[in-house]
């Protein structure tokens, strides 16, 4: 008996590890999701492509049933998909076909549908006001005032149609029992022109957008019998920037405020100034800080709580000199019978301007002359000098020269 299994045992070997490879070829190539029965019906996506940026489908791509057959070993059900091609789309309704994307080696047998009526529109823009709604009731002896929104305007992007239909864009904030100013940042929702929610063929996915998506809004709560009052701010300096340097602008942030105080103290309170801010010695930019209890208020006004102040200093070079050689001088408005006598030589001329503009300036930029509008023959000794030059540039200095006038020899005359 040993004798029989010993004998050839090599080819027995060999024919064991040739069944166990088959084995595991077969058991790799039978998972479910590399097999396609056939025949067989499956429900696939319907995706688009090619769409213009500017256009949108307005309707929900349905989905595909398929009957494939045939076995493709490397196939996966998750890789096949019905296709539409929109690069050649219009506005309006048209009828697309749909193609069923396959691995080779898996046949379709048939496909519904295999069409589909889709409608598109295009995408437009426009800016809208937001409109803050205010819910629920302060606690007791408190009132909602003015409220502020900002920005007080979004850019809206959407279908054409939906957004001919849209009425306005809101912010909901609720004060529901509380006693102090609200603060808050929150995301704008849109509603048509008979104040319903918009929604797009498939409400899971928002059919309009706006820039920015969330507004700050500020809803100040005071108590009863006083009133808010929207206050532009002012703001002024004291002492001079570093050698060099000089002040370019001083901007407010806020560039207004909300105060509160009785009707009567508000009257007349136009504006508040919160300088003025020391930029002595300042040689670059600068945000400050305003302390709120070193601005001097109307008697019964007051500042709503969470109010910050600051300014922006920009502080920039201050301006240089630079001399330009080989100016040319020109004599304008000379008489019809007279004559400049002798050319008036190039003069070198000192500029004044910031550095980025003194720098670029050539001779032939700019432009001096002496008029000589109503002078007779003769000499003009310290005759002012007129002159054009590119915007920001100027001269510091008054620009004087002699010239002279003669009279014009007509040839052939004696």
């Amino acid at each position: 008996m040993l004798n029989i299994l010993q004998r050839n045992i090599g080819v027995k070997i060999i024919s064991l590890l040739f069944a166990i490879i088959f084995w595991l070829f077969v058991l790799n190539e039978g998972t479910p999701d590399k097999i396609i029965p056939e025949p067989q019906t499956y429900t696939i996506p319907l995706v688009s492509s090619g769409l213009d940026p500017n256009m949108v489908v307005m309707t929900q791509l349905p989905v595909v049933r398929v009957r494939l057959q045939g076995i493709n070993p490397s196939a996966s059900i998750n890789n096949i998909y019905a296709q539409i091609d929109l690069s050649g789309g219009v506005p309006g309704e048209s009828t697309y076909i749909i193609k069923v994307n396959t691995p080779p080696g898996t046949n379709v047998v048939d496909f519904q549908p295999a069409n589909v009526k889709l409608t598109l529109d295009k995408v437009l823009e426009k800016t809208i006001p937001v409109e803050a709604v205010v819910t629920g009731s302060p606690a007791n002896d408190y009132q909602v005032g003015s409220l502020i929104v900002k920005p007080s305007a979004v850019n809206v992007r959407g279908p054409s149609t939906i957004l001919n239909n849209l009425g306005k864009v809101t912010v909901e904030i609720s004060v529901s029992g509380v006693n102090d100013t609200v603060q808050i940042s929150r995301p704008v929702s849109f509603r048509d022109k008979e104040g319903k929610p918009i929604f797009g063929p498939n409400p899971v996915v928002d059919i309009l957008s706006a820039y920015p998506s969330s507004v700050d809004v500020i809803v100040p709560v005071i108590a009863k019998g006083l009133s808010t009052k929207m206050i532009p701010l002012k703001v002024t300096s004291t002492g001079t920037p570093a050698s060099g340097k000089e002040l370019r602008s001083l901007v407010p942030a806020p560039a207004s405020i909300t105060v509160q105080g009785t009707l009567q103290a508000l009257k007349g309170f136009d504006f508040l100034n919160i300088g003025p801010v020391d930029i002595s010695g300042l040689a670059e930019d600068k945000n400050i800080q305003i302390a709120l209890d070193k601005i001097t208020l109307p008697s019964g006004v007051s500042f709503l709580n969470e109010t910050s102040l600051s300014v922006s200093v920009q502080i920039g070079d201050g301006p240089i000199q630079k001399s330009i050689s080989g100016v040319a001088v020109q004599v304008r408005n000379v008489g019809a019978d007279l004559e400049v006598n002798k050319a008036i030589p190039p003069m070198d001329v000192v500029i004044e301007g910031l550095p980025d503009v003194v720098n670029k300036v050539t001779p032939d930029q700019i432009q001096l002359w002496v008029d000589a509008s109503g002078h007779a023959a003769g000499s003009y000794a310290n005759s002012k000098v007129f002159w054009q030059l590119p915007p920001g540039i100027t001269i510091p200095t008054t620009l004087q020269v002699d010239y002279s006038l003669k009279s014009r020899v007509v040839k052939g005359v004696e």
